[in-house]
């Protein structure tokens, strides 16, 4: 990896991490990411203007894709929000980031949509999984099966499968998308991006619209918060660096292991500007799933 992918990288992980521990300390909602997706949605408005590319040719397959990615990104906002509101960053961060890593696995082989992982990478899965059945224990004497049925936990599996949908059907519908004459591959990534976000900011915005509590913190935020904005911002630049970075490896695996790093970001703000609890079975169910992330990579 050259060194101005890494700086590229580096920069993406640690605005990733941002942007998540800034949604946790303002007890996110859907108002608040509806206020965030509109403001990454105007980040890339320019883009969308300044293209030549010939959308009305693309097949309806790819707004079927790119529709069903929007439901499950809104899905992911949602149990985000509410993840976030009743559990501990140090726990739904590393958990929604790893679990999609075995979902897409599973639903990928079961469809026939890519290529059988590798011994290795199974390893890695297992690995991940380990992790994750540690991560929610105070003391590894809490091991049960009623300690993984809870509100968070179910929030968190909303976070894991609205990423496992929006990751299987972007995957697709980019294929569709970069099969177009004209614009570079990132501008068409970036292209793709405002279409995303401002799919999202109008799901979210017929959310909110249907709901009191949502209408509420909605006139709460607009206008008086730059936490959603900020949000916004530092979400969708992230993903933009890992595509410039993209331009400076020899092989993305390289890319793919080390965004993996923002996970003990994730849990070290957590715990030292969170104050929460370090509990030993989170601490190193989090080393477990970093570690097989990266094997799975690799």
């Amino acid at each position: 990896m050259s060194l101005t992918a890494f700086v590229l990288v580096f920069l993406s992980v640690f605005l990733h991490a941002a942007w998540n521990f800034l949604s946790k300390k303002s007890n996110p909602s859907g108002a608040f990411y509806l206020i965030s997706s509109t403001t990454a949605a105007l980040l890339w408005l320019g883009f969308f203007l300044s293209s030549d590319l010939a959308l009305g040719s693309l097949p309806g397959r790819f707004w079927l894709l790119l529709a069903c990615s929007i439901l499950c990104e809104v899905i992911y906002c949602l149990g985000l929000a509410y993840a976030y509101r009743i559990s501990d960053i140090s726990i739904a961060y590393p958990l929604g980031r790893a679990m999609p890593v075995l979902m897409v696995a599973a639903v990928t082989l079961l469809f026939g949509l890519g290529t059988r992982p590798s011994g290795l990478a199974v390893v890695g899965m297992g690995i991940i999984f380990a992790g994750s059945i540690l991560l929610p224990l105070k003391t590894l004497r809490d091991f049960h099966w009623r300690t993984y049925l809870t509100r968070s936990g179910f929030f968190i599996l909303m976070i894991a499968a609205g990423t496992t949908g929006y990751t299987i059907l972007d995957s697709q519908a980019s294929i569709l998308l970069q099969a177009l004459p004209g614009e570079t591959r990132v501008r068409k990534s970036l292209i793709y991006l405002f279409l995303i976000e401002s799919g999202i900011a109008l799901a979210l915005a017929c959310y909110v619209a249907l709901v009191p509590l949502e209408r509420r913190e909605f006139k709460r935020l607009f206008l008086h918060s730059f936490s959603p904005v900020l949000t916004g911002l530092c979400s969708s630049s992230a993903y933009a660096l890992i595509l410039l970075a993209m331009g400076f490896v020899s092989n993305v695996s390289y890319i793919q292991a080390f965004r993996q790093m923002s996970l003990p970001l994730g849990v070290l703000a957590g715990i030292f500007l969170l104050k929460e609890n370090p509990a030993k079975p989170k601490l190193i169910g989090v080393a477990l799933i970093v570690a097989g992330l990266v094997v799975s990579v690799l």
